[in-house]
């Protein structure tokens, strides 16, 4: 093969890259819908204009690896203690239940046991890159519903992790030695995991430390790549998967300070090597076994969609999340996953569960992900028609908390932001919201918000407003914060005010009745905002910058967009 030869394959699929997103761009869908369609266009089995070769499948691997890296970044013992709730109940949850559903479902229709409940935790597994670009997309990553969902996928990658592990394993032995191979395995998957943390601590965070010293920010790519590749390369050598060891690198920088930094540095070559994967996704698909066996995939797909979205709801309902949000939840997570795709690619799988069956999970599992954006649309009606038939319009009940509520007059983008903040970092919150739409909305998202006007002193008295801290006014406007002055003057001295404008005659106009005006000036829309709300409630100023990095990391222009429409 000449070099040209060689290389010939990545210029194809990165124009065809290119051409996917502006195109997504253009129809306003997800580009994974694009990316699938056009590897199903120019692979072998359409047009012929890229054939699957070694480069093809090396770039596809490579996109696997930097996603799981992107994830192991995201995973940290921090974010465990503050998911614990999610780590330790939803998400656990929902992937037993969905493994027992979906494992007795195959072992029905005829699977090997131990093959079905591998196939059975397969599916329960959903798609990081979907899901997580669909809460950003909607501007819903840091809300109560974003968050919880974000801990479940942790959860599932970790699990999916292993799963390859076990996949390897089976597709390997078949049934031989099985139990003799998966007990080495976990052992070396322990020794790894302990290996990494080390490194991390007295390895790695010194070496960045040296690094920073060099005021270089190309050496710090440098090095993560080198991280992400060489800890992939030794997992792959102990006989484990590539993605162990991406995600192994991602969780030993996951501690440093330089993080944001080395994530910001890798995103572009993990979001280009990605889109090469779903392409070669789209390029595995013969359209002419689709056609012939199509009733069967799309029953297929309507199993796996109602079925993990009603495992998934179940699993919330178990954990004491509300109807609408339990919607919502269980339609993000109803797809296939990208460990699927890996997992039916083994040759011992796909020779176990046979080529047609093989062809039609892995064209069930394609056509899921290309789906997801309209299913989890639809969700999101439903969950708002629930949120309406269910949610109650009474004042929210006080917390017995030592330290004071902050109320939050109007959910619009500003005041979830402030709710995500204070709520983050523990500080009770009451919102109030006078819009029925933003109402159910919020309601929907996860949120705890009551239904009331903010200029109606009865409903001051109703949350016993005595309590609070702080009044944040998210959409303000000057004859409603001119109405209540005089009772907040008079009945509540204490009451520190706080409201959002938009511009400096609004700004001094509101501090002449003695509130603390906040001028939007960054992005996302609330940023200022939030961050005075934390400042007043005392968090560290590390803690903030901490938090406001995440914020801006989950910040696309797709989220402006999203979050124009809640103003």
């Amino acid at each position: 093969m000449s070099e040209v030869e060689a290389i010939l394959p990545a210029i194809k699929l990165l124009g065809v890259g290119i051409a996917c997103v502006m195109l997504a761009r253009l129809l306003k869908t997800s580009p994974i819908v694009t990316f699938i369609a056009a590897g199903l266009l120019i692979g072998p089995f359409g047009l012929g204009m890229v054939e699957e070769n070694g480069t093809t499948r090396l770039l596809a691997q490579l996109g696997v690896v930097f996603l799981l890296f992107d994830i192991g970044l995201g995973f940290s013992l921090k974010t465990v203690r503050e998911s614990r709730g999610d780590l330790m109940g939803l998400a656990p949850a929902q992937m037993l239940l969905c493994t027992a559903g979906f494992g007795l479902a195959g072992w029905l229709a005829g699977l090997d046991w131990l093959l079905a409940l591998l196939i059975g935790a397969t599916a329960g597994i959903s798609a990081t890159a979907v899901v997580t670009q669909t809460l950003a997309e909607r501007g819903i990553a840091t809300c109560p519903l974003g968050r919880s969902t974000t801990a479940v996928l942790v959860f599932q990658d970790i699990a999916g992790i292993f799963l390859l592990v076990i996949a390897v394993a089976l597709s390997t032995e078949g049934g031989g030695n099985l139990g003799m191979t998966l007990g080495l395995s976990a052992l070396k998957a322990g020794i790894a995991v302990g290996v990494a943390l080390l490194l991390g601590r007295f390895v790695i965070g010194p070496l960045f430390r040296l690094l920073s010293k060099t005021r270089n920010d190309d050496i710090f790519t440098a090095a993560a790549l080198f991280l992400v590749l060489a800890t992939a390369a030794a997992t792959g050598a102990l006989e484990l998967s590539l993605t162990l060891g991406a995600f192994l690198a991602g969780m030993i920088i996951a501690d440093t300070p330089y993080k944001t930094l080395i994530r910001t540095e890798a995103k572009p070559f993990g979001a280009l090597l990605l889109g090469f994967f779903f392409i070669t996704v789209g390029m595995a698909l013969d359209w002419r076994m689709m056609l012939g066996q199509a009733h069967w995939i799309l029953i297929a797909l309507a199993v796996l969609f109602v079925l993990k979205t009603a495992l998934s709801w179940l699993a919330a309902l178990i954990n004491k999340w509300s109807l609408a949000g339990g919607a919502q939840l269980g339609f993000a997570l109803a797809q296939g996953s990208e460990f699927g795709l890996v997992i039916l690619a083994l040759p011992g799988i796909s020779a176990a569960l046979g080529p047609e069956l093989a062809g039609i999970l892995v064209a069930t599992t394609a056509l899921s992900l290309a789906l997801t954006p309209a299913w989890a649309s639809l969700g999101l009606k439903i969950a708002r028609k629930i949120a309406s038939a269910t949610a109650s319009r009474k004042p929210v009940s006080q917390t017995q908390d030592d330290e004071g509520p902050v109320l939050i007059f109007a959910m619009n983008a500003t005041g979830r932001l402030a709710y995500d903040a204070l709520s983050r970092f523990g500080h009770p919150v009451i919102a109030v919201e006078s819009d029925p739409d933003r109402f159910l909305a919020a309601i929907a998202d996860g949120y705890s918000v009551t239904f009331g006007d903010p200029s109606d002193t009865r409903l001051l008295r109703a949350i016993d407003v005595t309590k609070a801290c702080a009044l944040v006014l998210s959409a303000p406007r000057y004859e409603i914060s001119a109405e209540i002055t005089p009772y907040v003057r008079e009945h509540l001295p204490h009451l520190a005010r706080f409201v959002a404008v938009s511009s400096e005659a609004d700004k001094a106009r509101h501090e002449a009745l003695g509130m603390r005006a906040v001028l939007g000036r960054s992005q996302p829309e609330g940023l200022d905002m939030a961050m005075t709300l934390l400042r007043y409630a005392e968090v560290p100023e590390a803690d903030i910058a901490e938090w406001v990095r995440e914020v801006i990391d989950a910040y696309t222009p797709e989220t402006a967009l999203r979050v124009a429409e809640m103003a």
